[in-house]
């Protein structure tokens, strides 16, 4: 008997021993020091910076392994109000991506000939367009196409958009989104001042969007919107963690508004491979400005996929309070568990279920 009772002891001392180191791998991966304060995209360094826009031959075939030595993205906060926002044009390689500093600038630094504006005050009806008011926008849209058309289809999207985040901006049931829309990406550069390669502007502090009727128009009116809408909620717009913000764009794109680029599905089957970056380094990124291409793409859809994760795996409200201790100041992990509770105690718990699901094609859209 007495034997039984010390072999009860030390099975049950085993037991706590192996449970503890178990913890131990999870708690030292998230409070371990940051030995660096940047990060490298590609296994090799750029000799130079590829331009905005720039068409260029890439292979796409081979994924990039991260390391964490030199940098290439820095964690340097932008001190500028991420204000007024770009989306690139149609080209051949990148149509759909849009680069989230390109183009923020604060009211000071933009003169008159590059701040997005029509000809005197915002509700004065630019020449050739008509102007409808609905339930949550002012519409401005050029002669030849149908105004209430795109009524209905904006409205709609604003329902959709709505099914995630009402609790995040319920500031839209009493201010307007301002909305212009041309025909031709001709006119909305005369209406929008910006540049030929830019497939749509948006001035987060007014809400205001520019938009030519492009085949992704609608996609990237959905992401716009959701940065008015989500980014709002962090207090001001260069506050929200630009990992949550295009991760919530993306998600709203393609849950939302149906639209689905090539990149994100190509960059998914990536992360599928075991790409992708650890979660420590990707939530630190502030700034996208010197990476490549290709980099960008794989960010982005790892931002989106871990979105995608923390909407699916909520319980009621979790998501918003996650959100919540966010903005209220709380590291990831901190928010993460007091949101989520267990099993998701740390960032590197999230980061193993994660890889498990994307692995498994969970966290891939259905086409």
């Amino acid at each position: 008997m007495d034997i039984i009772y010390k072999l009860r002891i030390a099975f049950w001392f085993l037991v706590v021993l192996i449970w503890g180191i178990y913890l131990y791998q999870y708690i030292s991966t998230d409070i371990k020091d940051l030995e660096t304060n940047k990060i490298i995209l590609n296994g090799e360094r750029r000799s130079s910076t590829p331009q905005r826009g720039e068409k260029k031959n890439q292979d796409y075939s081979q994924p990039e392994i991260i390391t964490t030595i030199q940098s290439t993205i820095t964690y340097q906060q932008n001190n500028s109000l991420q204000q007024n926002r770009i989306m690139l044009a149609n080209t051949d390689e990148i149509k759909e991506i849009i680069f989230p500093e390109e183009g923020y600038k604060t009211e000071e630094a933009m003169d008159d000939k590059t701040k997005p504006s029509v000809s005197g005050k915002i509700n004065e009806i630019p020449e050739g367009f008509d102007f409808k008011q609905t339930r949550h926008f002012n519409l401005y849209v050029e002669k030849g196409i149908d105004i209430n058309e795109i009524e209905s289809l904006i409205e709609n999207l604003h329902g959709e958009i709505m099914i995630d985040l009402i609790a995040f901006s319920p500031w839209t049931r009493d201010t307007k989104v301002t909305v212009y829309l041309t025909k031709t990406s001709t006119k909305y550069q005369e209406i929008s001042k910006r540049p030929a390669w830019s497939g749509g502007a948006t001035n987060l502090k007014d809400k205001i969007i520019y938009l030519y009727k492009s085949d992704e128009w609608f996609g990237i009116l959905a992401h716009e919107l959701t940065h008015i809408y989500f980014d709002s909620f962090f207090g001001s717009y260069d506050k929200s963690p630009l990992w949550l913000s295009e991760g919530m764009a993306v998600y709203i794109q393609v849950e939302r508004g149906k639209s689905s680029p090539q990149w994100l599905n190509e960059n998914l089957s990536y992360l599928k491979d075991g790409a992708g970056y650890n979660l420590s380094d990707l939530i630190m990124i502030k700034t996208l400005d010197d990476a490549d291409e290709k980099s960008v793409k794989l960010w982005y859809a790892q931002s989106f996929s871990l979105v995608y994760l923390l909407l699916k795996i909520q319980h009621g409200d979790s998501f918003y309070q996650f959100c919540k201790r966010i903005k209220a100041g709380d590291s990831v992990s901190k928010a993460l568990y007091l949101s989520y509770g267990k099993p998701y105690t740390t960032l590197a718990a999230l980061e193993s279920i994660w890889r498990y699901q994307i692995k498994t094609e969970t966290l891939i859209p259905q086409k």
